[in-house]
């Protein structure tokens, strides 16, 4: 039932301050008394520089302009800084982007010569133009104006129309820009000017290569009062876009074969409506009424273009696919490690392709202890076999691989009140920095205890429990008293600001996840139904107490090993004549990711996927609901569950995070640097296993980031056969030694992670010796890919798994970084795409990168979008 009547809420007024201090470990929130501080959560998230930073000025009259890229060189699927100084700022009025703006988009191509001192490619070979690229359009004011987002550059009934320039749609008067793929296809009209929305068929958007949700381009990035300004830019390889084909060997040459095109970022930068619109009817008098309102790929603006080339680590594996792989399977957290590793192993020839699934922990210790027939050979985990759960005969070997962290990653821009000081304002749309969470907060995001966690489609269930429950995170005083500056902004995303971006499944990281937040007296308070001091209860579904749980069953007991979505209210829909639409329930209100790579993935493009907008025109129960359009530039509002590798591929923002028992004001909170996760490994001991170290939460460690997360990997080496032994010993080993090295190419330790100590090499040195030494009375078995017997024939020597410097040198070059992760951003790691080695793997890997394309909560403009996600919510809470 949705409620009915007036409902309680708590004081949301907060008074104190924050000031920041740094320490040893991390940041330490004092109090101090005053108004919230403009800007106090941070604004700088540019990432740090690389070898490969390049900056290029501008021309004509934007000569004064110079862009810098932090990195260019040995590129991923991954975010990239772009900064810019010595420019005009930003005039608003009319929408945000009148005038002196940056466009950005990703392109493909030979240099096409226009430029002599600025090689680039041409404009029709760039993604460009799918931000509007759906029936209503962008909402106004929110980007650039009339033609500005867009591929049509011209009209035929304009003065000075030239038909041999662009495509003219004969069915209008639209000039289109053509878009060429990396294969030679050419899409000349991107939209249907015949589509109607009540007729079921057909589409609007009529580019196969890329549409609104894929689309990766920037179509306004704003320039400061200083004349700076700066945007995080996520690039794609040809994987994620198959119209660019970057990193990939698919552009045809002359005479037959194919090359891996030359890739390119393009800004356009955009000064005044005057300059912009000189030659169409927006350039007549006045033309600051439009603002600028021509396509950045119109002839004119197009010769300011700027443009840097990019190189990407290759995507095509060097793998001979003609081999079978050798079975890994396991943990998501060393994906990326391994993924950068397996091009490097098998480039010398010695060695088959090492093929990695991830599957649930429990899963890949399940098939250890029980092969089956292509069961993987060696596994990947972050606790170890339960005792009596293997056959003792075959003893398991454990050889730590990876140190990195589970982090809650957010991408949060500026909405600030109405009422907020005029500072505040001027930070419209720059992204928050520093966000600080507590064990409580964390587990009020887990357990569906906002109001719009549960208040699906804006309908309140009649939950008395919700009566003095805040409406999302940003409404919350307990998450006010340490984050002060959120006091000043509203939220144009509510529901994703009410719960994270979670992976379904069990995994060793949703338990590490629940026991920092049952290890935590305040949060362990709250989760048995005492209210927080502002009177916010938990979601009694997830009461740990079995009097208050209406399953009459404590949760938590045992601890959770996945996050289930227990809330059992749906949303009921009116009927469309004889359609009834499905309910719409917690699942699909916040709808799972396919993991911790992807749950970052998600949130950098703010789009979620989740099918929450009610179509009025459904013919069917399951089309009345739609994705909605990913949330809108400078209104973008989203956490997840992620870990460090993949918060540094995709430029988010990471919480800095208190330890369980730190309960105090002066609480000491602990962003998951270098250091910090060097203690958290250092802080963990050995459970059961004395082999296998584990968090411990109770162990004194001020320092140390409390969810550092290591894992293992595990194999039964008399399980497997002898060849088979030889194969995963060399895996270890590399792991363990040229594996362990900082770097951005491939086969090195990727950003995010930390090398391990020397300790721990030297275990998982040893743990690889044994592997291929270890004999017992029967020695044969699978080999991750066959089950056989074959004679013990190998000697105790593992084989070199150094890399050859020659022909390979450019696969393997090490370069080595700080993977710090400070206040305003910090290197991220690069994966070789799908590129793994074996076509098993790649249609993995392609799909992990592919299940973040959803969509999210859009809005139209910071004046009416909000008050219209309010209008159904009582008096109480619309005021949050």
């Amino acid at each position: 039932m949705k409620r009915r009547g007036a409902l309680g809420v708590a004081a949301l007024a907060v008074s104190a301050g924050l000031t920041l201090a740094a320490t040893a470990g991390g940041i330490t929130a004092s109090f101090a008394t005053g108004s919230p501080v403009p800007g106090s959560q941070g604004t700088d998230t540019a990432l740090p520089n690389t070898a490969s930073r390049v900056s290029v000025s501008g021309r004509g009259r934007f000569s004064s302009l110079r862009i810098s890229v932090n990195q260019t060189e040995k590129l991923a699927n991954q975010a990239v800084s772009i900064t810019w100084t010595g420019g005009e700022p930003t005039v608003q009025g009319p929408g945000r982007f009148a005038a002196n703006f940056m466009q950005i988009f990703q392109c493909w191509g030979d240099d096409d010569a226009a430029v002599p001192d600025n090689p680039g490619p041409p404009p029709e070979q760039c993604v460009q133009g799918a931000v509007g690229g759906n029936y209503n359009g962008p909402p106004p004011g929110v980007y650039p104006n009339v033609l500005a987002t867009s591929r049509v550059i011209f009209r035929s009934d304009w003065a000075g129309y030239d038909p041999t320039v662009g495509f003219t749609d004969s069915r209008t008067t639209n000039v289109w820009r053509p878009f060429r793929s990396v294969t030679g296809d050419v899409v000349n009209v991107h939209a249907n000017p015949n589509f109607n929305p009540a007729i079921v068929g057909g589409n609007y958007w009529l580019n196969s290569y890329f549409n609104e949700i894929t689309t990766n381009e920037i179509a306004g990035a704003t320039t400061n009062a200083q004349g700076n300004g700066a945007d995080l830019f996520q690039l794609n390889t040809g994987n994620q876009s198959t119209g660019l084909g970057c990193g990939q060997r698919v552009q045809p040459v002359e005479g037959g074969g194919k090359k891996v095109p030359q890739c390119w970022i393009v800004v356009v930068p955009r000064g005044t409506a005057a300059d912009e619109n000189a030659g169409t009817p927006f350039g007549g008098a006045g033309p600051e009424q439009f603002g600028v309102a021509t396509s950045p790929l119109s002839p004119l603006v197009w010769a300011n273009r700027i443009a840097i080339p990019l190189s990407f680590n290759p995507v095509d594996s060097p793998c001979d696919i003609r081999k079978q792989d050798r079975r890994i399977a396991g943990s998501e957290v060393a994906l990326t490690a391994i993924a950068s590793w397996q091009p490097a192993l098998c480039t010398g020839g010695g060695l088959p392709p090492f093929s990695y699934a991830t599957i649930g922990d429990d899963a890949a210790r399940g098939q250890l202890a029980n092969p089956v027939e292509g069961s993987p050979g060696l596994v990947v985990v972050s606790r170890p076999l339960a005792s009596g759960t293997y056959d003792t005969t075959k003893p398991i070997v454990y050889a730590p691989l990876t140190a990195s962290g589970l982090v809650i990653g957010f991408n949060v821009e500026r909405v600030p009140k109405v009422e907020a000081p005029q500072e505040e304002q001027e930070l419209a749309g720059v992204r928050v920095a520093t966000i600080k969470l507590t064990p409580r907060l964390i587990a009020k995001l887990l357990t569906q205890s906002y109001v719009l966690s549960v208040a699906i489609n804006g309908e309140i269930p009649n939950f008395s429990w919700l009566n003095d429950n805040a409406l999302h995170l940003g409404t919350d005083p307990d998450f006010l008293q340490f984050n002060p500056e959120f006091a000043l902004l509203q939220n144009s995303s509510p529901r994703n600001f009410s719960g994270l971006q979670l992976p379904s499944g069990p995994s060793d990281a949703a338990k590490q996840l629940w026991n920092y937040v049952f290890a935590d007296p305040e949060a362990k308070l709250w989760l048995s139904g005492t209210p927080d001091p502002w009177g916010m209860k938990v979601n009694p579904v997830y009461a740990a107490n079995a009097v208050l749980n209406p399953s009459g069953v404590a949760f938590g007991e045992p601890v959770p090993n996945s996050f289930p979505k227990s809330d059992p209210y749906c949303y009921q829909a009116p009927s469309l004549g004889s359609v009834v639409p499905a309910p719409l329930c917690g699942t699909e209100w916040l709808p799972y990711t396919g993991g911790l790579m992807n749950g970052a993935q998600i949130t950098r493009a703010a789009a979620d996927g989740a099918r929450v907008e009610f179509n009025i025109y459904a013919a069917t129960p399951a089309d009345a609901w739609k994705r909605e359009g990913p949330q809108l530039a400078g209104y973008r509002s989203m956490l997840t569950l992620t870990d460090t590798p993949s918060a540094f591929q995709y430029g988010l923002q990471i919480a800095l995070l208190s330890r369980p028992g730190d309960n105090g004001e002066d609480r000491n909170f602990i962003a998951p640097t270098n250091d910090a996760l060097v203690a958290g490994v250092a802080a963990m001991a050995p459970g059961e296993e004395p082999t296998f170290l584990e968090p411990k939460l109770s162990t004194p460690a001020p320092d140390a980031y409390p969810l550092t997360a290591l894992t293992y990997a595990a194999i039964s080496p008399l399980a497997v056969s002898a060849a088979a032994r030889a194969d995963y010993a060399a895996f270890l080993k590399y792991a363990a030694e040229q594996g362990q090295q900082a770097g951005l190419a491939l086969g090195d330790l990727p950003p995010g992670y930390v090398p391990l100590s020397e300790t721990l090499k030297a275990q998982a040195t040893a743990a690889a010796a044994t592997v291929l030494s270890m004999r017992g009375p029967n020695n044969g078995g699978g080999g991750g890919f066959f089950t056989t017997t074959i004679p013990e024939t190998l000697d105790s020597t593992v084989p070199d798994t150094s890399i050859p410097t020659s022909s390979t040198a450019a696969a393997t070059e090490t370069s080595v970084l700080d993977t710090s992760l400070a206040l305003g951003g910090a290197e991220r790691p690069v994966t070789p795409g799908t590129s793994l080695g074996s076509s098993r793997l790649t249609a993995l890997v392609l799909l992990a990168l592919l299940v973040g394309s959803g969509l999210a909560a859009a809005l139209t403009s910071r004046e009416t979008l909000i008050p219209a996600i309010r209008r159904r919510l009582p008096d109480r809470w619309a005021q949050q």
